[in-house]
């Protein structure tokens, strides 16, 4: 595999061993996926990597501050149990066989895209996602998902600003779905201050159940964040 390098925003992807008497870059946001014909990549994105069955196999410090995951919790975990991206209608496009893995397993990439994903705490962030599919000499292959902030785009595209969107007077909408049981103990618990974890030990749940127990509340509610799902809530009466 060919490297490049284009800055400090550039990829850079190491495939056979460098010779002691070369000066070996400094890198920081790495995910080092320990396999030969991969090598180390570094990247100032956040980055991870999946193997043919989806499971996270290197996840980048970048990926995790902005997500929030450690590698700990992901590696070895389906991907898209991690991020649950979605359109902005809500149609999801982070799933088990996804179009990323479809066309990877044809030998084609995907072409970039925006999602919205849901961090460790439960919040959305959108995110802007490149993919890049490096296959096994002798069969196989690995997918390199790159992702950074969508920051203001998606406002920008309707003429509005970050302000416009802040400023606009927001109506709750009505409740389309009502809360199963599971959600409206995690709501109480929301309410009472807890943290994803802490949720997650009282119920006896994956840290993964618990987050999206929370985005399923906020879903429902139509809240943004986790202060405003509890106000929501205690407005209708469910807290």
């Amino acid at each position: 595999m060919a490297r490049e390098s284009a800055g400090s925003s550039a990829t850079a992807v190491e495939a056979r061993p460098r010779r002691s008497a070369e000066r070996r870059p400094e890198i920081h946001d790495s995910a080092v996926v320990d396999e030969a014909w991969i090598g180390r990549i570094a990247t100032a994105d956040g980055a991870f990597v999946t193997d043919e069955r989806q499971r996270v196999v290197a996840w980048s410090s970048s990926a995790q501050r902005m997500l929030g995951f450690s590698p700990e919790e992901l590696v070895g975990q389906p991907c898209f149990l991690a991020l649950m991206g979605r359109e902005p209608d809500g149609h999801p496009v982070c799933r088990r066989g996804c179009a990323v893995i479809r066309n990877a397993r044809r030998g084609r990439g995907t072409a970039s895209y925006e999602v919205t994903a849901r961090t460790r705490d439960g919040s959305a962030r959108s995110l802007s996602f490149s993919i890049v599919v490096v296959e096994r000499p002798r069969g196989g292959f690995h997918v390199l998902h790159l992702f950074r902030d969508a920051g203001a785009s998606a406002p920008a595209r309707s003429g509005a600003t970050r302000r416009d969107v802040a400023e606009a007077p927001r109506t709750p909408p009505a409740q389309v779905d009502p809360l199963t049981r599971r959600e409206l103990q995690v709501l109480g618990l929301l309410a009472q201050g807890s943290t994803i974890d802490e949720i997650a030990e009282h119920l006896s749940i994956s840290i993964f159940t618990a987050r999206n127990h929370v985005a399923n509340v906020q879903c429902k509610l139509g809240a943004r964040n986790r202060l405003e799902t509890v106000l929501l809530a205690m407005r209708r009466g469910l807290v």
